[in-house]
């Protein structure tokens, strides 16, 4: 059996296992191709992919398929080769090949729409595109072969991963920078994501480290799923990816100190499960699934270091920190509504539209000068809390009964101890001051104070903005209560 069928059997095994009823939308990407040494894979994949989608009775010969290669300016190494080098050339055996190297100007290329443009265009007249390089290509990869249309037809997509650092390679959908802030908008499946695990092992170890604070958020964003449907304001909840990611969360603390230092099997194990991770935000139709309050404060940070011309943060690391945040969050929120006699109220100020208006442009308004961040959030905000608002009878129902939900609410969240000492094992950041750039205490407060007013999904931020407790004290006993866990997980390392 090829790598390619052993993956995906796997996958749909476990989607079949845990939707009997096939609720889920279809998944589809057609090939995961994942192992050592499978770069070599990329050229047959594009000409399998390429002979299933012929009409019946096209003649065999003829004119060379059109290949575009999308890739960027960064050199990506196996061992001494030039791995961008090594797939054109295989390619070309086959294919007329284009190479694009998309570039904005920018030492870190950004998914605007220039280089939308740039990309789509490229792949306009192409039978195939692949997508070779880190998560901004793969996303820019979605969006242009799902643009491009050669008789009516998108062209094959293959994405060849390069890293561990995300889990966008398998989805189908595409983060996009619009107006200075971080959208996820539907684009389209990958038909094949190669993922070679030599490859990925030689990545930058500050990659792969970001990748496995990125897979640590389903450890702590399905609270928030399932929070935000038992308010009311998320439609699609459905158990069965939780139970793909509960398959794909065991043993991690078996294999983490592998990827803290290095071990091609242990980059494989890490690569496997963003995969599988990739592919359940896809079938479950929502990025809600594994993108909760540590996905927004990691867009926080981006929104403040772009404004100031910073050098962006690796996502994965920041989500591996706030994932910190927000399991303290979690555990105050759990801890005083446990310690009152009586369901807690709903605070009358966060219902009030103007007030968050306000609230809204104060947060983001030093960002840029035109306002257009803060335009841009308020729109998302605003949906949210009329949502909110027309929901109010079963945010007050589901408070009144808290004790029939806290258990199954609790067990979604790691401890923030377990999760500090899952981040420590892989070497991974797990405080604001080890990221890169280094985020200050001021810029972490206002990144989680903030963070549900960027964006129309609730979190457990949102919730504690109901009851009142989101003033400054409380943001600030939730960042101790991140901060302790990371320091004692770090002494308990020492110690051992």
């Amino acid at each position: 059996m090829s790598a390619s069928s052993e993956a995906m059997d796997t996958v749909h095994a476990l989607i079949a296992r845990h939707d009997p009823e096939r609720e889920l939308a279809p998944c589809g990407l057609r090939r995961l191709v994942l192992g050592h040494d499978v770069l070599d894979d990329v050229t047959g994949t594009v000409a399998e992919l390429l002979e299933l989608r012929a009409e019946p009775g096209t003649p065999v010969g003829g004119a060379r398929p059109r290949v575009t290669l999308l890739v960027d300016r960064v050199t990506i190494r196996r061992g001494a080769d030039d791995v961008k080098d090594l797939v054109e050339r295989s390619l070309a055996e086959k294919f007329d090949v284009r190479r694009e190297v998309l570039d904005d100007g920018h030492s870190e290329l950004h998914v605007v729409d220039d280089v939308l443009d740039q990309a789509t265009a490229a792949c306009r007249a192409a039978d195939a595109v692949v997508a070779l390089g880190g998560g901004t290509i793969s996303d820019i990869g979605k969006v242009a072969a799902q643009r491009a249309n050669l008789a009516g037809r998108p062209p094959v997509l293959v994405s060849v991963q390069t890293a561990a650092s995300v889990d966008g390679y398998t989805d189908d959908v595409s983060v996009l920078l619009r107006d200075g802030v971080k959208r996820t908008v539907p684009s389209r499946w990958p038909d094949a994501v190669v993922a070679d695990a030599g490859t990925i092992a030689d990545a930058p170890p500050v990659m792969n480290r970001a990748g496995f604070g990125e897979m640590t958020s389903m450890l702590t964003a399905p609270a928030d799923w399932a929070l935000a449907a038992l308010v009311g304001t998320e439609q699609k909840f459905h158990e069965a990816p939780l139970r793909l990611l509960e398959a794909v969360g065991e043993g991690i603390e078996t294999w983490s100190p592998g990827v803290g230092r290095g071990e091609p099997e242990a980059i494989e194990q890490l690569t496997r499960a963003l995969a599988v991770r990739g592919i359940v935000t896809g079938v479950a139709g929502t990025t809600a699934t594994l993108s909760g309050l540590e996905h927004l404060v990691s867009h926080m940070l981006d929104l403040h270091h772009a404004a100031h011309g910073l050098p962006t943060g690796l996502h994965g690391a920041q989500v591996g920190v706030a994932g910190l945040v927000a399991a303290s969050a979690w555990e105050m929120l759990h801890e005083r509504i446990a310690a009152s006699t009586v369901p807690p109220r709903l605070c009358e100020e966060a219902f009030d539209a103007s007030r968050a208006r306000v609230a809204v442009t104060e947060a983001f308004g030093s960002l840029d000068p035109e306002g257009r961040i803060a335009k841009e959030c308020w729109a998302d905000y605003e949906v949210k809390l009329a949502s909110v608002a027309a929901n109010r009878g079963r945010v007050e129902a589901m408070l009144t009964t808290w004790s029939d939900h806290a258990p199954r609410l609790r067990s979604l969240v790691r401890p923030s101890s377990e999760l500090a000492a899952s981040l420590r094992a892989a070497r991974a950041s797990a405080m604001f001051a080890e990221l890169d750039p280094a985020v200050s205490d001021d810029l972490a407060a206002w990144a989680v104070a903030n963070c549900g007013l960027m964006r129309n999904r609730f979190t457990v931020a949102d919730l504690l903005t109901l009851l009142g407790w989101w003033e400054p004290a409380d943001v600030a006993e939730v960042l101790d209560r991140a901060r302790s866990a990371a320091g004692s997980a770090r002494a308990a390392e020492v110690e051992a």
